[in-house]
């Protein structure tokens, strides 16, 4: 794909230099390009997040400035041997989608071209990174972690395309954000300890706030069951209407698959719910959660069974 993308550059830059003298072309005064971001910037959208305010809390607002300095990067270095359009427009696009708030994951070992010994180095990176994630990381430390992200991808883009040099520099970068990330992330999940809520006092029983809502999830996914995004929306207006109620998260999963795998599951199922109450302005310091796995299943079912009552994460407002 990058190949194919070079070759359209090429062919582009050598209709330019027939359609006028080589000594009146410069690269910024291409006739009729004068509306370009860039040359060739009618090709390749590389520039577009540039004009977009920074919204969405500190760790977007962090991944959308670094990815933007790496789509400048890429597409500037036209003027050398390594220049790239492809991975200047394919980073510019994530720094458009953080700039809307939206979740922007860093680059898949699988989605680049590596060899078997760099996809296994970039997967144990990816995982790290992930576990930075799953203990608070976005929140505690927001600047260090979209730092880290921004610098794993590009670290894999760097060595996808064989700038070892550049590659080794991100690299360095990454395992830095990554050391200062993990002094501050301090989401303990599985440790939390689960206590029931306290009774309502009667003059708020009187007019009760919701008080616990069940969010269901998809099997084998982070991903809400059809429906069930509107229930973590109206938990997030609850917490918010409540500011002086704590909030406890707990993940679950069905007793299908292996114990192991189903208490990390849990957890990831807990830390989306906690993602969203606090991009939805819930302050952190107000949740605590845990993933339980199939230690503690809401339909008592025998082993390896899929059931969707146990695919849940609890939201529980003390």
């Amino acid at each position: 794909m990058r190949a194919k993308g070079l070759l359209v550059c090429a062919g582009l830059a050598a209709a330019v230099s027939m359609a006028a003298p080589a000594s009146a072309i410069t690269p910024f005064n291409v006739p009729g390009t004068e509306l370009w971001d860039h040359p060739f910037g009618s090709v390749f959208d590389t520039r577009s997040g540039l004009d977009l305010e920074a919204n969405g809390i500190a760790f977007n607002q962090g991944l959308q400035a670094g990815y933007q300095e790496l789509s400048e990067e890429r597409s500037d270095a036209w003027l050398h041997a390594d220049w790239d359009f492809v991975d200047g427009e394919h980073f510019n696009h994530k720094a458009r989608t953080a700039a809307k708030n939206s979740v922007v994951l860093p680059d898949a070992p699988m989605d680049r071209e590596l060899s078997d010994e760099q996809a296994a180095t970039f997967q144990d990176a990816l995982e790290r990174l992930r576990r930075g994630f799953d203990m608070g990381a976005r929140y505690l430390a927001p600047a260090d972690a979209s730092f880290a992200q921004v610098k794993y991808d590009c670290w894999i883009e760097a060595t996808e395309d064989g700038r070892t040099g550049d590659a080794e520099a991100c690299r360095a970068e990454f395992e830095s954000a990554m050391a200062a990330v993990e002094s501050q992330a301090n989401y303990a999940l599985t440790d939390i300890a689960y206590e029931s809520p306290p009774a309502m006092p009667a003059a708020v029983a009187s007019t009760p706030a919701p008080d616990q809502f069940i969010v269901l999830f998809d099997f084998d996914s982070t991903s809400y069951a059809p429906g069930n995004g509107t229930i973590v929306s109206e938990a997030l207006s609850a917490a918010l209407a409540n500011t002086g109620r704590s909030v406890d998260i707990t993940g679950h999963a069905d007793s299908s698959g292996a114990v192991a795998y189903n208490q990390t599951l849990s957890e990831r199922r807990a830390n989306r719910v906690i993602d969203e109450l606090v991009s939805g302005g819930v302050d952190p310091t107000r949740i605590s959660g845990r993933g339980v796995g199939e230690t503690q299943l809401l339909i008592p079912t025998g082993d390896g069974v899929r059931e969707e009552g146990n695919r849940a994460v609890v939201i529980q407002l003390n």
